[in-house]
């Protein structure tokens, strides 16, 4: 057996058995996941999944997307379908941006390069999370809000510059005008099943890391790291580690917890904008559930992740001292 695979599955048993020493806990952790995933994220994604993924059965993106087409080529070395799901994707948040990325590709629109390069600057969390949700409802700063929601927007599409000749390759003639003759039922069929089992996934994936920060957090799992990391830098208190901690594995938890450190609006916004670029392992769990059918690159996936983050730290700093 492969040394990786004894440290997952000493970690998995370690869970279990939290689990059964104190089942209320991960219950009701379980059970605030669902809570928000019913409440807030069920609503808000899922009409995106169905209607994103009809209008690509349809061929009918491939039509609106020729006029910006000259742009996004020079920029990205991608079609105009790129803009779409970059739009589709500050819109709604994440993981939109991955799961119509994987529908382009499965529907032979986009080449497997074309892919990956899209990916980097349309995996982008949406404005009514970054300022409702966070801003709004956890800071109580509305202008934090849109310092945050622009420095990561703009992360985005700088992000993509720097991988715009990953996997390229001479433009050759695709199915992208390819007729879809499929019935009209078979489509709304295919599409109503697509989209159930893609909340459904999603939300799983939320309870799962409810719970997991909930037991980390009950049982001092993050003292070690936070107890190292102040060492090396002092400066950062324990709870600002710690939140930080969670944000890298759930990131509205993570985002909640650090809303009670007391930091300033500044040192916030250079925070959230990281964590929020980045995700959270949570949500790209969630992304490459639906990339996998791509068989995306892991690491040139979770570095683009890691340098979007730094990238809208750095403006967010900036913008930081001219809104904050």
């Amino acid at each position: 057996m492969k040394k990786h695979t004894i440290i997952i599955s000493l970690f998995l048993i370690l869970i279990l058995s939290f689990l059964i020493v104190a089942p209320e806990v991960s219950i009701n952790a379980c059970l605030t996941g669902i809570n928000v995933w019913a409440t807030n994220i069920l609503p808000a994604l899922f009409p995106f999944f169905f209607f994103t993924k009809i209008l690509s059965e349809l061929g009918f993106i491939s039509q609106i997307s020729k006029s910006v087409a000259p742009i996004t080529k020079k920029l990205y070395n991608t079609s105009g379908i790129s803009s779409y799901v970059y739009l589709m994707s500050i819109f709604s948040g994440y993981p939109v941006g991955a799961k119509i990325t994987s529908d382009l590709y499965e529907n032979n629109l986009i080449s497997i390069g074309e892919a990956h390069r899209i990916v980097t600057f349309t995996s982008t969390s949406g404005p009514l999370f970054i300022i409702g949700t966070v801003a709004v409802g956890m800071f109580e700063n509305k202008t934090l809000g849109y310092v945050i929601l622009l420095s990561h927007f703009l992360g985005a599409l700088l992000n993509g510059l720097l991988y715009r000749k990953y996997m390229l390759q001479p433009s050759q003639n695709n199915t992208s005008h390819l007729q879809n003759s499929k019935k009209a039922n078979d489509i709304l069929g295919e599409c109503m099943i697509s989209s159930i089992k893609s909340i459904v996934v999603v939300g799983g994936y939320i309870s799962i890391f409810f719970m997991l920060i909930t037991i980390f957090k009950n049982f001092n799992f993050f003292f070690p790291i936070t107890f190292v990391i102040n060492k090396i830098c002092p400066t950062l208190p324990l709870n600002v580690i710690s939140s930080i901690l969670s944000g890298i594995i759930e990131l509205t938890r993570g985002c909640l917890d650090l809303s009670l450190c007391g930091l300033t609006a500044k040192q916030f916004a250079m925070i959230l904008s990281a964590l929020i670029s980045f995700g959270g392992i949570s949500i790209n769990l969630q992304a490459l559930t639906f990339l996998t059918k791509m068989k995306i690159n892991l690491k040139f996936y979770f570095l683009q992740k890691i340098t979007h983050a730094i990238i809208s730290a750095i403006i967010a700093f900036g913008l930081g001292f001219l809104f904050l």
